[in-house]
């Protein structure tokens, strides 16, 4: 089985973090994880931040952005930008949440997240199984 995981999961595996134990079943529970490659960056925006706010070893950070290409299968994120654009619009929200959940639902997987907001906001499109990290509701 896999689904696909958008970064507010995957850095939750690598910081200390409320949800850390939850990011880790859902991994368990789901599979191999799948994410579009941007992903990569947003990690890396995430990381820095805890870098600059003096939480984490950049040392640390660099490294876990090696280990994440190993554990998530990334693909290009190109083929999903139409899609992407128009579910964005539809739902005012971010290019880069929607291409996570454009991938989903290409590959009929469900779409792992930890942002309440977005989990919300694809409630009720079609086709969509989104997965809210923990016991928080939709």
């Amino acid at each position: 089985m896999s689904a696909v995981f958008d970064a507010s999961v995957v850095i939750k595996w690598f910081i200390d973090d409320p949800l850390a134990d939850d990011a880790i079943e859902a991994r368990r529970i789901h599979g191999s994880p799948v994410a579009p490659d941007l992903m990569l960056i947003e990690a890396a925006n995430v990381f820095r931040r805890y870098v600059v706010r003096g939480e984490l070893e950049a040392s640390s950070a660099t490294e876990n952005l090696s280990v994440i290409p190993q554990v998530v299968d990334l693909a290009d994120h190109r083929e999903l930008i139409s899609e992407a654009f128009d579910l964005a619009c539809d739902l005012n929200h971010s290019m880069t949440d929607c291409l996570y959940a454009v991938m989903a639902r290409r590959r009929g997987l469900p779409l792992v997240t930890a942002d309440a907001k977005l989990a919300r906001k694809l409630h009720a499109v079609r086709d969509m199984d989104v997965r809210l990290l923990s016991s928080q509701e939709i």
